[in-house]
């Protein structure tokens, strides 16, 4: 046997035995994740619906929109396998989920969430699941939840969710538009009016009440409270949008939309300055118009103050507004207030 063959023998041999040591290394972390996962079983995909099904049930019972019209919840998923041990299953999976709502005939987004799943299953029902932690615990936390073979395809998983999108779309088909509407600014609040104090009990004497109406004329109510030592939980001039929304109530009623355009139109033509402070710049457009009910000796509403931005305040008292500044937009807002009973 010539150098030249003996050394390609000794080279092939080395080379076999290093795939023999790796496929040895190989079946025995196959082993040992058989030991703490189980075994991979096939014909048991139907366990994947049984976990969307599952999971749907769940989250509908905590979902925030829930009540609100038409809301659905739309599942997509990936599975990577299912695996059998001492008499349980373990259904592995990454699931897309997102839920919407109809609201003024739009499609309005609620929750949503794309994840890793390891469903448990006993008897092939549900008993429980299990999610990867956040932030930096991530990764360590799914080469815990997922057997060896499939971690680094979890981690790595993507999701496309045209095929959920086009269920929504075919949903929602007896819209005019099947566009999701993630804001809209018709929601704003154009009117807001309210109570500090006044002729409540004392437990509640520094809680802010009142009533505001969105640009599709709907009205709601409000209420901050104050805090445990009854002090006051927001300050007056610290009121916006968002605080109202926060503690806004549950819809009471709505205006007509002649009377929403009225209250709009007006909102362009309320031209007067009622406070040395407070001025208005007439080629902004005014999208805000405060008002404050106080019951005194005629019982009227005033309005106080405008704004030419999303922010909102109410003020504590009227004695500082004579009602004769009034202007013709601000009766006309206040005559539209006063058709619909509007007081707190």
């Amino acid at each position: 046997m010539n150098k030249k063959i003996k050394v390609t023998l000794i080279f092939v041999i080395i080379i076999l035995l290093i795939i023999a040591s790796i496929i040895g290394i190989n079946v025995n972390l196959s082993n040992k994740s058989n030991e703490k996962y189980g075994y991979w079983i096939t014909d048991n995909e139907f366990l994947y619906d049984k976990a969307i099904e599952y999971l749907k049930e769940e989250k509908l019972k905590i979902a925030h929109d829930k009540d609100k019209e038409d809301y659905q919840i739309f599942y997509d998923y990936e599975g990577f396998g299912i695996k059998e041990k001492d008499n349980k299953k373990y259904a592995y999976m990454y699931i897309l989920e997102e839920s919407y709502y109809i609201k003024h005939e739009k499609i309005r987004s609620s929750e949503g969430s794309c994840m890793p799943y390891k469903f448990i299953f006993e008897n092939n029902e549900v008993i429980g699941y299990e999610n990867p932690k956040d932030g930096s615990e991530y990764a360590n936390s799914i080469k815990e939840m997922f057997p060896d073979d499939i971690e680094n395809e979890v981690m790595r998983y993507e999701f496309k969710d045209a095929k959920l999108k086009k269920r929504v779309e075919e949903h929602y088909s007896y819209l005019e538009s099947t566009l999701i509407v993630n804001m809209d600014y018709d929601e704003d609040i154009i009117v807001a009016y309210g109570i500090y104090g006044g002729n409540i009990t004392k437990s509640e004497a520094n809680t802010i009440r009142g009533k505001c109406i969105d640009g599709y004329g709907d009205i709601y109510e409000y209420k901050i409270p104050c805090n445990e030592n009854q002090e006051l939980l927001v300050e007056i001039e610290g009121i916006d949008k968002n605080i109202i929304s926060k503690y806004q109530g549950n819809k009471i009623a709505s205006i007509s939309i002649e009377d929403l355009n009225t209250i709009k139109n007006n909102l362009n033509n309320l031209k007067e300055e009622y406070s040395n402070t407070k001025t208005i710049n007439e080629d902004m457009q005014l999208s805000f118009v405060k008002v404050s009910h106080k019951k005194n000796n005629d019982d009227n509403m005033l309005v106080l103050d405008y704004e030419n931005s999303s922010l909102m305040d109410l003020l504590v008292d009227t004695y500082k507004v004579r009602k004769e500044n009034t202007s013709e937009a601000s009766k006309n807002i206040l005559n539209v207030l006063t058709k619909y009973n509007l007081s707190i």
